[in-house]
């Protein structure tokens, strides 16, 4: 088990009351109660926000508008610069067509991932040499120290807008407008790139409906796919920019809606756009140049944008193809190597991964294997990484100890990149797993959060409908999650040739369809017979004319087990198998008695057997994870059985002579570890 599920237990009165004076449904009164929110008033304080806040109360706003209207106003060549992702092509098209559409003489660059996050000096250069008179940054430029201070030699002018968090000093420009500066006084934060540009907008316009009537469904998708909490303001401009994406008239977004298969008209949910527009734009950035994103968004001409947007859908697949190349790869590397997954974190390298898609896969194997994971390309000049973690492990706190042996890095808690030498790639991955062990004794585990149990007469349509009132769902308000309980699988049934997997199910009387998403029947750990509990995301779509209901698999367990022992076992094991020392006590109960490896022997055979499903079979003789793992290794070991560490099961092998028990390395240390001597062993 390598998740923790945490499941709320709301106060049905106070979620009755809240539904009555809310005018909500009961299950969505329950999600507001679960997540702490009791009271009409604060229901209303974070579903009701109306209006941003003004924009000048962000400092250097002022500055920075007088100084672009001025520039626009003397036709001084302008140069929006931008940065290559979501949020930074979204900020450089808004701006780029405000400017336009003021009549400025205006230009726009974005960077392309070769070439790295923020400014570079030989562009500058050529800017200059183009006779760019006035650089406005948008996402990007808060740590452009060196850069400010050439755009000022070169005789240029520099506004900055921005949203990252500024280092000690801050670029000499003419003006620096990022929430995150110890001087601003703005009252919300949390915004992106495209949230500062809007606002820069509002401010040089003057009109707040205008700019967001004209651009909020651009800055919508900027701050989705920068990963906004989506309460306070950015709820209110991503609910109004998707409504107005619905019925948006920017060519762009209309052919790129088009190659998704969104009918115009039809809603798009942050959901939606998450998984299928903004993948699309990031995509241009990563295989090729983001600038054919910019210039998806900044034509009038339907026909070239639907030539732009096939050219982004067919980098996209490009992407997901590559992905899946590198995936199967260290799929296939732990398949060989299952000790692999034991390590506190998990580092793979291989040979010209494409370093544009190499952290989607590390998030992918991160939020599989419950770790952190940290993933190396190896290109001329060494290694070249991407890392994702979670909860208290700092995937940055993790580089910077770990940089005596780094060429370069940077990042935040969560994600973080890294250049490393040939000759020091060992070093740095010996090195994060000591730091681990440091400071995490015990590596966190990635806790999910359910609203509550659930029956399968609370997941009528109309209740789960009456979630909608809580959209946009995301980063600070994620879709709700419930538990069914002692559901029993009748069959697995394959989806688009097995890529992804529908369960037929039955809870108490009534059958369900539960979806689970690529994963393979195979993959699943499922087998029919099985009584298992679901945390399941719930939606109604439209199928035929009519509400149907939805039901996604996010994560299973088997029913009524003991979720913290289980992860406790998988903990002594890993252990274990990294040669850490452990209380003799927890030896003793690792070690397999003979009558536990013949009940694994008996239980598993030629098909898979998942080893939660050994544990739940085995479960009146005391099984635990530890020890049924202790026996697939024996047994392993010993050319009886194979683990497949991919799908976490045991299955029995064709043999041909008797072994005994005593060849088996891992069964001689553990029972030495035990304490239990050398006894007779027996064979098997």
């Amino acid at each position: 088990m390598r998740r923790r599920w945490e499941i709320g237990a709301p106060d049905r009165k106070k979620a009755s009351q809240l539904a009555r004076q809310g005018g909500i449904t009961q299950l969505c009164a329950e999600v507001l109660v679960s997540r702490g929110i009791e009271s009409v008033e604060e229901a209303g304080r974070l579903l009701e926000v109306r209006e941003l806040s003004d924009p000048f109360l962000l400092t250097d706003m002022q500055r920075a508008a007088d100084r672009i209207l001025a520039a626009v106003d003397a036709g001084e060549r302008i140069c929006v610069y931008g940065d290559y992702d979501c949020d930074g092509v979204t900020a450089t098209v808004m701006l780029t067509d405000w400017l336009t559409n003021a009549g400025a003489n205006v230009s726009w660059y974005v960077p392309t991932r070769a070439e790295g996050y923020g400014m570079r000096a030989d562009t500058l250069q050529r800017l200059k040499a183009e006779g760019v008179q006035l650089i406005v940054t948008v996402d990007t430029g808060i740590s452009a120290i060196a850069e400010a201070k050439l755009v000022k030699e070169l005789g240029m002018e520099l506004v900055i807008t921005d949203h990252h968090r500024p280092g000690d000093t801050l670029p000499e420009a003419y003006a620096v407008v990022d929430p995150y500066r110890p001087d601003d006084l703005s009252p919300y934060k949390t915004i992106c790139g495209a949230g500062v540009v809007l606002r820069l907008i509002i401010a040089m316009d003057g009109d707040p409906d205008m700019a967001i009537e004209q651009f909020g469904d651009l800055a919508a998708l900027g701050t989705v796919g920068d990963v906004m909490p989506l309460d306070g303001e950015n709820r209110f401009l991503v609910r109004r920019g998707l409504e107005l994406l619905q019925n948006t008239e920017r060519a762009g977004l209309l052919a790129l809606m088009e190659v998704c298969g969104i009918e115009p008209g039809t809603p798009v949910s942050a959901v939606n756009a998450s998984f299928q527009l903004i993948p699309r734009i990031n995509a241009a950035g990563r295989f090729a140049t983001a600038a054919l994103a910019v210039e998806l968004f900044l034509t009038d001409d339907y026909d070239n944008a639907a030539a732009l947007a096939g050219q982004i859908h067919a980098l996209n697949n490009e992407r997901r193809q590559t992905e899946q190349v590198i995936l199967e790869q260290i799929l296939a590397e732990i398949a060989a190597n299952p000790a692999l997954l034991c390590g506190r974190v998990l580092t793979f390298a291989g040979e010209d991964w494409h370093h544009g898609v190499i952290g989607i896969v590390a998030a992918r194997l991160t939020e599989r294997f419950g770790k952190p994971c940290f993933l190396m390309s190896r290109e001329p000049e060494g290694y070249r990484g991407s890392a994702r973690g979670f909860g208290d492990f700092s995937v940055f706190e993790a580089l910077h100890a770990c940089a005596p042996h780094l060429i370069r890095y940077g990042g935040h808690p969560g994600a973080g990149g890294f250049t490393v030498s040939e000759a020091e790639k060992d070093a740095f991955c010996a090195a994060l797993q000591a730091y681990a062990a440091e400071h995490h004794p015990v590596m966190p585990v990635r806790t999910v959060h359910a609203e509550r149990v659930v029956t399968a007469k609370d997941l009528t349509v109309e209740n789960v409908a009456g979630l909608a009132v809580l959209e946009p769902f995301g980063s600070g308000n994620e879709k709700p999650l419930f538990v069914l309980e002692g559901v029993t699988v009748s069959a697995l049934i394959p989806l688009s040739g097995g890529a992804h997997t529908k369960l037929q199910v039955r809870a108490g009387r009534d059958p369900l369809d539960v979806l689970m998403f690529r994963v393979s029947p195979q993959e699943t750990g499922i087998v029919p017979g099985m009584t298992v509990d679901f945390l399941v995301a719930a939606e109604v779509r439209p199928y035929q004319g009519r509400p149907q209901l939805t039901l996604r698999c996010e994560d299973w367990r088997i029913s009524q087990s003991a979720q913290e022992q289980a992860i406790a076992a998988l903990n002594a094991y890993e252990s274990y198998r990294r040669g850490e020392a452990l209380p003799r006590p927890y030896y003793l109960r690792m070690c397999p008695h003979r009558a536990d490896l013949v009940a694994v022997y008996s239980a598993v055979h030629e098909a898979p057997m998942p080893v939660s499903v050994l544990c739940e079979t085995l479960k009146p003789q005391g099984m635990n994870y530890c020890r049924a793992r202790i026996c697939g290794d024996i047994f392993a070991e010993l050319g009886l059985m194979q683990y497949d560490a991919v799908s976490d099961a045991l299955v029995r092998l064709r043999v041909t002579k008797k072994r005994d028990l005593s060849e088996s390395e891992t069964y001689r240390n553990i029972r030495a570890m035990a304490g239990a001597g050398t006894a007779k062993t027996g064979g098997a």
